[in-house]
């Protein structure tokens, strides 16, 4: 697949798949149409129906009062119009809108950088080349909202990410053995470790409960001497196997 790049300083994508995993039916499955979207929205500043004002920028926040829509806009939506624009009114995973996807990666990374990049350079240096493997429990689309509310108005609860950092023989052990699709990417997962330069980057491997994964490298933040030195003050000697990060 072509190389994805969004923006500077950002994840470098090698390959993305769609895999045929469970979709959340809350989510996805029973996705209101146009008129259940105006009956089932809730306000997003108060949370009461209805709400039939909706955000001119984004078109997917809805208000009960232009004073509601002010003062959320005033105090968080702001900041997450963009990625309400993004995931539109269905939720629907962006599917096939690599550009969009790659920034909805990108969000999530960032929120867990810091300890993310550190918690992989301190097990790089006892287990060798590996890769980190970033998965949860929700949808791209979900786990990508700058804000926990979904496009409905409805909160979205314990959004985390869980961290590993295996090598290629762990992952052929722990994810192959169980998932014959998560094999299919092993080549060119292969291919990064045995390539990626540890003293700049890692690689890095996303999966999502909407079957959504990509592999990629991004560059260490902070580097890796500051990195190594956290990694030891945060995880010492005795490093966890995986590390659960809540990103709200």
């Amino acid at each position: 697949a072509a190389v994805l790049e969004s923006r500077p300083s950002a994840l470098k994508w090698t390959r993305t798949e769609e895999f045929s995993y469970e979709v959340p039916t809350s989510m996805v499955a029973m996705a209101p149409n146009n008129e259940q979207q105006e009956q089932q929205a809730v306000c997003f500043s108060c949370g009461r129906q209805p709400a039939t004002k909706r955000c001119a920028k984004c078109h997917v926040a809805a208000y009960c009062s232009r004073d509601c829509q002010v003062k959320d806009w005033k105090t968080k939506h702001k900041t997450s119009c963009s990625s309400y624009r993004r995931a539109g009114s269905e939720m629907t995973n962006m599917s096939g809108q690599e550009e969009l996807q790659a920034e909805a990666r990108l969000d999530i990374f960032q929120r867990v950088r810091f300890y993310a990049c550190a918690y992989a350079v301190h097990q790089a240096s006892t287990l060798g080349r590996g890769f980190l493997f970033l998965q949860s429990n929700k949808t791209l689309v979900a786990m990508s909202l700058s804000s926990p509310q979904d496009s409905w108005g409805r909160p979205v609860i314990n959004r985390s990410v869980l961290l590993h950092y295996l090598t290629m023989g762990e992952y052929d052990a722990e994810v192959c053995r169980d998932d014959f699709e998560m094999a299919t990417i092993r080549t060119d997962l292969k291919e990064l470790v045995e390539k990626y330069d540890e003293q700049r980057e890692l690689v890095l491997l996303m999966r999502f409960r909407c079957g959504h994964v990509a592999i990629g490298t991004a560059l260490l933040v902070p580097e890796h001497t500051v990195c190594k030195r956290l990694g030891k003050d945060y995880f010492g000697d005795n490093p966890p196997p995986s590390l659960q990060l809540n990103i709200d």
